[in-house]
Order: structure tokens, then sequence, then C-alpha cells
């Protein structure tokens, strides 16, 4: 099922004072907003707040303004002087629409003759500047993408000493006001954004800004006497400072690094030398953003300040980014790019050589001790393998759960061994009977034991057989009978670890990987218990937590060999929920009756218990008198009456329980409780509850209740900072590099994280109704005075049923409706002003008014759900597969206590999407628009371990506009072999001919690409994923006489690979937990380095550590572009209809499980004896109902 949307509201926004707007002796320009808020959100490239829905419209979006402006050509080869006028590009509608940069790397406008100075194009837009001397602007300037609020005050000018800039260049620049006297001389040799730098002529450029360099820079204000002289030798990463107050504030980012950085108000008399005198010395950025500077001389900022994708500035002060430079006098191009200084590291950069020299390839690590994520823009990273991997982003550093392994004095081979243990069971001791036989008839030979069938060793080992005997934990002597032999293909090549990409093997050298998984166990067997790759610390020896319900969480060590530049072991902290350990009677106690056990207590409600008790191991411990030792049993459930009624048979002799134990000399404490019924299920032993305990260390395959997973989430949901102190304490525990098994295998890991180069992809811009939009910002976006893009012009009737068996009060159905005609009105949603409230009385009546809804051709039914009374799924089977009506359900709970505009608010994008409505598209980009395409999703969800008798539901969702945002499903059931699960999908002909129909019917064409997310496959079933569900597309394309061009990602969420930021977060407010920005892409290191793979966080983690989705490109016969797919991908994450916010994976994929769900819901409470296939034929969707409405499944 889809997961609710809580989104927390914050209604708290930063307050500023309205800058004074002036006239600008040149040209007009846009007023800056009048709040910070609105400032921030024109200035950033990912602009927005902090996911408050779209129900809250304090203020007009700055996108959504439309400022008037004019297109003003550059006069190639003239000379300006201070005075002349500048040359700049003006928008007809924009608050700050920022070119994207990073696509094209190294590219650079051709020489222009000395035109203003070496002022060079670009989008530049300044605020008004007034006051004595306002002008002498723009004299070596180059464009970009500048912005400035205005300058006010005597001698408010000056800017650029005489020109702005000298050599001035532009990226993109924003800037507050700046007033006061003597407020100006800023920019002296100022470059922002992606910058190039032509010829420098003319004057010297000013004080201003001396050596800095852009980034991404956020400065909060500075005021009072002196304030500036900010920024030493300081660079971008994301910083944030505090206010600095007080006499002598500053010498604040002396040699520091970032790339967007972002500073509180610094005020107080010399609030500044804030990095050695002058703002800037060599700071490097790229998108830079300064807040008002105000009071006396506030200036001297900068010197010879560059920016852009990152410019250099005084060696020994200044590092990294992406830096280029054009010829400087008479030296010539070439391509160089060169690292910082050996002092400092950092970032990427590039430079145009001096004396016509031709440049290397140099990459440096990041900063020490500083947060590195999101650091210079635009990373020329390094290609690693035969695999093009992407360049576009923001470049930086973060950690990863991976441990290097150093195997140099790992042999070359290793030998495997299967080994047969007579009798079978039980197999709990299989370990303990092995290390007797190693030491027995092995001479205590180093082995690896798997703990089933297989074991490897370095040195050549005996074929040979013996017999052990090993004692149980009660006592029991245990037999068993070893064959050790060599297996058909008994050499491992471990050497294929050291030469899977020198040799380019496509073949993972999975053989030995699975040698190395069994040696690297081999030290955690004996302290934990484990459970599929993750082992647990038990109770006394780790952390837990009580879930409630007699469970308890423990902690364990996830441990497993991964592929990428060189073998890694990918190591994470797993939570999972065990019985715990204790009598049966403590249990009733605590849990089962929550009351104390007397004699006379009975069980009335048997129900309860079972969902526990079934299926878990019990100690049957007898008395004393019986002089026997305990025994272990599986539980099937509970005697039908209690222990002196329930009778059974005992040699001819017919007795109850409670008489048997008396007849030998025990009388049962509590007689007139159940007793367990364990052992065979067709055997009827029965045992007295008093007398039996649960066992420790149960690893049960069970789904979790409602309270256990609420609780395990509240446990296991930790910052980054905590995740990894948790996983590196673990790692200290099993002391893995002292196992002697471990060293004989020449094998030896790491004791930290492994970092990596990241890269930050800039968010989509979100286009609303009348050219409107929205940019998001750490993940999710406003819709402030927004409206939908595409909503039905049909003026649409709708009621809304409630239970009567709820007593819901009348007053609260009534403020639900006029709550949705209200917001409806604000999104352009046409809803009728009044709905029809009805009450139901049951699952029968609700037949009667859906019949009589949809014979009145009512549009839209809300129901409101009551704790009891008929469910969802009842609900959606009677609305969907009889009738053909469109429901909205809603909880009882929060009409009665949470209804207010977000609530609803969120309710509209999923009614506005059933109504065949549009959300929002993605900003036309043609950098990632792809010409006549189908997106495709599909996803296949299987029953819980416990749930055998269930088929697996497959889910497909598939566009059928031009931009992605409708979609139509088709669900299937099916089943694998003997009646298991099965992941391929195995009629996909079928439902990809039906999507194509779909999309011509509304397209009146085929599609040219099919781009297909295929979630929740595991990596040992790509190769079936091309053999049956992409042939099935094939198929049915030859079949329509198509040959569009296909892509296909697997989506795989499944992995335990996590990213952790090296320091604290930027933003603590919005980023508790410490997580790195959404559009985090990782594509070097840690893939594999002969497979196209990604790793990429699309969104903010609400609670907890962000996991990253890793997507696998199978197929790509249209041979796109990894940078495309990667920023494509990314694009399609804020597509989702549900939220304002980025999901974790792709739209396609997103609603194809949500279509999954649904198919899951058509088949809940029914007896399924039919096959899949007679099954779905008795669940079809009612047709007319799916072709007017089929995005009806959001």
């Amino acid at each position: 099922m889809g997961k609710k949307n809580k989104y927390k509201k914050d209604d708290k926004e930063a307050a500023a004072p309205a800058p004074q707007q002036r006239q600008q002796q040149q040209t007009a320009a846009p007023a800056p907003s009048t709040s910070a808020a609105a400032r921030e959100n024109t200035s950033r490239l990912q602009a927005g707040d902090d996911g408050v829905p779209a129900t809250q419209r304090p203020q007009q979006h700055p996108e959504s303004q439309n400022p008037q402006g004019e297109w003003r050509r550059p006069q190639g080869g003239q000379q300006r002087g201070p005075q002349q006028q500048q040359q700049q590009y003006r928008p007809q509608q924009q608050g700050g629409q920022q070119r994207q940069l990073g696509w094209k790397q190294g590219e650079q406008p051709r020489n222009q003759q000395e035109e203003s100075s070496g002022q060079q194009g670009g989008y530049q837009q300044r605020g008004p500047s007034s006051g004595p001397q306002g002008g002498a602007q723009g004299g070596g300037q180059q464009g970009g993408y500048q912005q400035r609020g205005p300058s006010s005050g005597p001698q408010g000018g000056a800017q650029g000493g005489g020109q702005q800039g000298g050599g001035q260049q532009g990226g993109y620049q924003q800037r507050g006001p700046s007033s006061g006297p003597q407020g100006g001389a800023q920019g002296g040799g100022q470059q922002g954004g992606y910058q190039q730098r032509g010829l420098s002529s003319g004057p010297q450029g000013g004080t201003q800004d001396g050596g800095q360099q852009g980034g991404y820079q956020q400065r909060g204000p500075s005021s009072g006497p002196q304030g500036g002289a900010q920024g030493g030798g300081q660079q971008g990463g994301y910083q944030q400072r505090g206010p600095s107050s007080g006499p002598q504030g500053g010498a604040q980012g002396g040699g520091q690094q970032g790339g967007y950085q972002q500073r509180g108000p610094s005020s107080g008399p010399q609030g500044g030398a804030q990095g050695g005198g002058q703002q800037g010395g060599g700071q490097q950025g790229g998108y830079q953003q300064r807040g008002p500077s105000s009071g006396p001389q506030g200036g001297a900022q900068g010197g010879g300040q560059q920016g852009g994708y990152q410019q250099r500035g005084p060696p020994g002060q200044q590092q990294g980014g992406y830096q280029q430079r054009g010829p400087q006098g008479p030296q010539q191009g070439g391509y160089q790019q060169r690292g910082p200084p050996p002092a400092q590291q950092g970032g990427y950069q590039q430079r145009g050589p001096p004396q016509g020299q031709q440049g290397g390839y140099q990459q440096r690590g990041p900063p020490q001790g500083q947060r590195t994520q999101g650091g210079a823009l635009a990373p020329l990273l390094p290609q690693t393998g035969n695999i093009k991997r992407g360049t576009i982003g923001n470049a930086g550093r973060v950690g990863v759960n991976y441990l290097d392994v150093d195997i140099s004095k790992m042999p070359d081979i290793a030998y495997h061994y299967d080994v047969t243990i007579v009798p079978e069971r039980p197999k709990k001791f299989y370990r303990k009977a092995f290390e007797v036989f190693r030491a027995k008839h092995l001479d205590n030979g180093i082995a690896a034991f798997d703990g089933r069938k297989s074991c490897y060793s370095v040195d050549k080992l005996p074929n040979v057989t013996g017999q052990v005997e090993v004692i149980d934990p009660h006592g029991r002597t245990v037999r068993y009978t070893l064959t050790i032999k060599d297996t058909d293909n008994s050499l491992v090549e471990l050497s294929s670890l050291r030469s899977y990409m020198n040799d380019k093997i496509y073949d993972k050298p999975m053989r030995a990987l699975q040698c190395l998984e069994v040696v690297f166990a081999v030290p955690c067997h004996t302290r934990s218990i484990r459970a599929g790759r993750s082992y647990f610390k038990t109770s006394d020896n780790g952390e837990r937590r009580d879930l409630g319900d007699g469970y308890e969480a423990l902690v364990g060590l996830y441990q497993s060999f991964v592929l990428g530049d060189r073998p890694f072991v990918n190591v994470d902290v797993s939570h999972k929920s065990f019985p715990i350990a204790m009598s049966m009677i403590e249990y009733l106690e605590r849990y089962g009756l929550q009351s104390a056990i007397t004699p006379a207590t009975t069980l009335n409600n048997t129900l309860r218990l079972i969902p526990f008790i079934k299926g878990i191991n019990v100690v049957y411990e007898p008395p004393k008198c019986f002089g026997s030792a305990p025994r272990v049993y599986k539980v099937n459930g509970l005697s039908e009456k209690p222990a002196n009624e329930q009778k059974f048979e005992l040699e001819g002799e017919v007795k109850t329980v409670d008489q048997y134990f008396r007849s030998r000399n025990y009388t049962l404490r509590f007689p007139k409780l159940q007793c367990l019924h364990v052992g065979p299920p067709s055997k009827y032993i029965y045992l007295p509850m008093e007398l039996c305990r649960i066992e420790e260390g149960q690893a049960l395959n069970r789904k979790d209740g409602t309270n256990q997973v609420s609780e395990m989430i509240k446990f296991a949901a930790t910052s980054t900072n905590e995740r990894k102190a948790k996983i590196l304490d673990l790692l200290r525990y099993f002391k893995h590099n002292s196992d002697p098994v471990i060293s004989r295998f020449g094998i030896h890991v790491a004791g930290d994280f492994i970092t990596v180069s990241t890269r930050q992809l800039p968010a989509p811009q979100l286009e609303y109704h009348k050219k409107n939009f929205a940019r998001p910002f750490n993940g999710s976006w406003r819709m402030d005075n927004l409206q939908f893009l595409v909503v039905k012009p049909k003026t649409h009737r709708w009621a809304i049923l409630h239970f009567e068996g709820a007593r819901m009060h009348y007053n609260k159905v009534a403020e639900l409706q006029d709550l949705v005609i209200q917001q409806a009105r604000y999104v352009n949603v046409c809803l009728e002003p009044k709905a029809d409230i009805r009450t139901f009385g049951d699952a029968r009546n609700l037949d009667v008014h859906f019949k009589d809804l949809k014979d009145q051709q009512y549009d839209l039914v809300f129901v409101i759900l009551a704790s009891r009374g008929p469910s969802y799924d009842i609900i959606k089977q009677k609305a969907e597969l009889q009738y053909g009506i469109l429901t909205q359900c809603i909880k009882q709970n929060n009409v009665e206590r949470r209804l207010n505009g977000q609530l609803v608010g969120n309710i509209l994008l999923k009614v506005n999407s059933k109504l065949n409505g549009v959300n929002h598209k993605l900003k036309d980009d043609p950098r990632t628009m792809l010409a006549n395409v189908m997106y495709l999703g599909a996803d296949v969800t299987h029953p819980s371990p416990d749930q055998r008798d269930i088929p697996s539901v497959v889910g497909v969702a598939a566009s059928h506009d031009m931009h992605g945002g409708s979609y139509n499903m088709q669900y299937r059931l099916q089943c694998g072999g003997g009646g298991g699960a099965r992941e391929e999908i195995e009629d996909m002909e079928s439902i990809v001919t039906e999507h194509l129909r779909v999309y011509q019917q509304y397209q009146k064409r085929y599609p040219d690409h099919i781009i297909y997310y295929r979630d929740g496959v595991s990596d040992g079933q790509f190769l079936k994923i091309q053999n049956i569900e992409l042939k099935g597309i094939y198929v049915a394309c030859t079949k329509l006489g198509i040959k569009p061009k296909m892509c296909c990602i697997i989506v795989v969420k499944r992995h335990h690979t996590r990213f952790f930021p090296e320091g604290m977060p930027s933003n603590p407010r919005n980023n508790k937990f410490n997580n790195v920005e959404p559009g985090t892409v990782v594509d070097r290191t840690i893939v594999h380095p002969n497979e196209m793979q990604f790793f990429m966080v699309s969104h903010q983690s609400i609670q907890g550590t962000a996991k990253p989705t890793r997507y696998n490109v199978i197929e790509n016969t249209g041979k796109l572009d990894i940078d495309l797919l990667q920023q494509l991908t990314y694009n399609l994450c804020h597509m989702f209809p549900r939220c304002n916010r980025s999901v974790s994976y792709p739209a396609p994929a997103y609603l194809a499980h949500l279509a999954a769900a649904r198919g899951r819901v058509y088949i809940t409470g029914a007896r399924l004896s039919r096959s899949p296939k007679e099954e779905y034929q008795r669940r079809l969707i009612v047709p007319a109902f799916l072709r007017s409405n089929p995005m009806y499944f959001v």
C-alpha cells in the first residue's frame, strides 16, 4: 500500500526588511522580493521550502511573477569606459530561472575582440543603482547570469573600481542590496557561476571581492562600520555559519573550502576582517548569494575575485573546483586541470595553461574534517573501466559503508569440499559437529564451513569419513557421521578477484566471492544469532528494545562482499524482531492477558494468542519427578479445551492432561489454561503451558505486526553518525582480523569506511498552470498560489459516505465538505458546491449506495473509513470490480482530529489525478526531453513467508501523455513452479500490448522510445528479465509493426549501501539526520567497472538514514547517454502525483508498486482455489471505468 503523506507543516518564514528600490541609470530590472524566504527562493538552483504541502499559500512564488525585460545585443569589438551602457539579456518572465550548467564541460565561448573590456554576454540581471556616482558599472565584466539587488546611498556605485568586475566574469551571482556611505567598490575582479575568462583589459578592478571565487555562497547581512573585508581564502563546500557579532568579529574563513556557503549576519563595529582583510582573497565558488551589506565603508570586499565553476585564487590559500580560463596575453589554449597547492586538498580544478602549455589531469581529495557534500560545480571526474560515467552536477565526497579488503597475501587458489552429515536433523548442531570433526579427523586443519554442505580451505584436505558426538544445551548427546570429499570442480580461483577489472572479465568471479563470504562469516557464528547475511548480538551482549506483544528488537551486523573498482566488504547495521526468551506463564502475564495468572484463570479469547505462539519453538522442561531431559518442540497452536478437560488416548486409556500428570506425581498449578499443541500436526501432543518456555535466539521468518513495525522504526531510524557508530562497534565486537581462518586465507579488512566522489544533480523546475514554476529545495516544494497544470473543466458531482455505526458527528462531515470545496477552488479543481452526504450501514448497504450513485453519474465518492465497518479492501473491490465508480477513502480519525487545509490539499493531489488531471510537469529542457516517449514501470509483490498460498501480484503502469504525468495500469496474478512466488512477469506481451493501445488512443501514434523501470529484481535475475520480459515487450511491438528504442533500467532497493556525509549537517533544521542532499549520485569506485550502474539518493529522508536506490541499465538500444539517463531518472522522481516531494525512485516504478498493491487488495479476504489466470478473470476491473479513469489507482 502507499505510504501516508506525513509532511510537517512549517509556517515560519524568515523576515527581512524590504530593500529600497531605486531607478538604475541604464536599465530596469525586477525589484527584489520583500521577504528573505522569497529572495532565497529566487536565488537558489533548488528553491522551495522543506516539505510544506501545496495548500499553504502565503505569498506569490517568485517564479510565477512576470517582470518585464528586453534584449540588448553586445556590440562586438567595442571597448567601453566606466560610464558606458551595459549589455544585458533581460528575461521576459522570471524571478530567477537559472541556466543549468555542467552538461558540456570545457565549453568556452570564442574570444570577443576586447568586447566591453573583456565582457562576455550570458544572462545578467541587476537591480537599480542610484545615488551620487551610481555608475561606473560593468567595466570588464563578463556575462553569466548575474543578479544584484539595488545599491543605494552616497557613492553607492563605483562598483568594480571604475569598472564592474575589471575582468569580472558572470556565472550565476546574486547579491542583496548594498547601502550606506561608500557602499561600493564592489566586484573588483569578481567572477561567478560558470566562468570563462577572456582577455583582461582596461583599468585594474576595484577593491571589493579581492580574489574571491563563486561557489554556491549565501551570506547574511553584514552591518556596522567597516563591515566588509570578508572571506580571505575561503572556498565553497556547503557551509553554514551563525552570526558573528561584536568588535572584530571575524577573521573567518581564512583558507576554508566549499562550494555552497551560507553565513549568518555579521554585525558590530569592525564586524568583518573575515578572511584576512579582503572578502574572497582566494575564495572559490560558483553560485553566490549575498545578503545586504550596509554601514559606512561596507566594502573593500574582494580584490581579484573569481567564481564560476570554481576559480583559482592566490596559491596556498585557495583550492579546487572546476576552473576554466581563456588565454591571457599572448598565451594560447591547451586544456589543463590542476589540483590545489600541496598544503590543501580539494575538488576539481581546471585552468587554461599559461605559456601555451597543455595540461594533464589531476584529481585531489576533499579537505579534512569538513563536510564535502555538494562542493564545486560540474566535476570532471575520471572515467574508470570501459563504461562511460556521468559528468554533470556539483562535486563532493562522501563516506560509504564499504571496507577496503587487503588481498595481497591471499593465495591464488582455494579448495572446495562437499560435506555430508547424517542424520540430517537437528541442523542447529552442524557447526559444533564440524568443529569436533575438524579437530579429530582433519588434524585441526583450517577450513571454513558454511553450516550446511560446503567447506573451503587453502590447504589440501583428505577425503575422510568419521563419527562425532556433540552435547546440546540441554545435556543431550547427539551423534553425527560426517564425510568430506572434493567437489567435481574443487579449485576456486581466488586470483580472479585481483584480475576481474584488469582482464575485463564481464562475469563476476562468483565462486571466489562465495568462498570469501563463508570465510568472513566464521568469527560471527559463535558470538551471534544468524539471520540471512546478518549476525545479531544476543540481548545480554547487545542493545535491545522491547517491541511489545512478546518481541524484542536486536542489533546485528550485515556483511557481504561486493565488487567495485576492487573488492569491498559492505557492512551495515541490521535490526530484527525476535521472540523474547521467557516462560509461557510470564508471556501470558506480560503480553497475553496482561494480568496475574491464578489457578482459576482461564483463556477466554485464544485467537489473539495464536499469531504469536504458532510456529515458535518452546523448550519443554518435564517435572523433576519425570527424570527426563528438556526437549524442544515447535508449536502448532492451542488445545481446544483446558488441561483439566482436554482428553487424549494413551495405551488404550482415555484421560485428561491434568489426570496424566497427576498419575505421574505432578499436580498442575494452572489446570484451567489451554495446553500447547506441539510436534507433528497429525499427532496430538499436548504440553501444559506452565512447563514450557520460549526458546532463545529464534530468527522467525514472519511478518511483523503494526505495533512492532512502529516501535522498530523508532529504534532503527537513526542519523548517519549514529548508524556509523553502531557499525564500527559491531566490527570491533566480532574482531574479524583476529580470526585464524581469515588470517589463513590472507585477508585483512580496514577498520573504517571508504570515501567516494559524488555529484549532486540539479533539481528540475516544475511547471504548473499558466507557465508558473516551482523549484524544489531539499527534496520538496510548495504550491503557493499555484494551480494544477491540467484540470478537467467539467464540474464534478461528488458525494460523501460515512459509516453510521461509527456515530460520526455531522458537523465534522460538513466541515470536510467545506474544506474540500475551499481547497479545490485554490488549485482549480471543479467540484459542485455541495456534496451528497449519506450514511451506510454495512457492506450490503454499501452496494445500494454505489449502484445509486453510479446510476446518477456521480464522478467521485469520498468514503470515510471507520475503525469498524467495511474495510478499505471491501470498498475498493465493490467500487472498481463491480460498479465502476471512483472512490477516495479517508480515515475517520483524520476527519475528526487532523482535518486541516494541509490534509485536504494532499488528498486533492490524488483526486485531481484520479479525475484525469495532471498536477504538474517537468519544465521543458532540451537536454533531457525525449520526443514521443512512453514511460513503463513494473513491480511484482510477493506474499509474506507465512502466506505461501497467495499468488504473486504483477503491477505495470505506463504513461500515455507527452510529459509522463498521466498513467494507466494493468495487473496480473501469477505463481512460480510448485505454487511459490514468481518474479519474472510471464504475461508481459499482453500487458504491453494494452499499454501501447492506450498510448496510441491518446497520442494518435505509437512511442519512439520506451523507458522501462523494473522494480524488485535481484542481481541474479537480470538475465531472466532480458529473456522473458524484454522479449515479451519486443514481441508486442513487432505484432503492432513498430520498433521503438528500448531502455531498461533495473531499480534495486534491497541493498545495504548507505552514504555517510563527513562532519555535521550543514542545515540541521532540514537535515537533522545528516543525510546527503537529494540528487546525490555515485557512479564510480563502488559500482562494477564493466556494468552501467549508479546509486542515487533522490529524496530527503524524513527519518533515519536515507537509502540510495541503485540503478542498473541492462538494455539501451537507443544509446542514451548516461548523463541524460541519470538526470531523467532524478527528474521523474519529482513526478509522483501523491505529494509535493521528490520520492526515492522514479514515478513509473512507484506507480507500478501502487498497481500491484491494488491487485493485492482485489484478492484480500477471498479463498483462491483456482489457477491464478482464472482468479484474475474473476476480478477484472470494470472496462468502462478503466477507460474513463485510467489513473484511478493512485
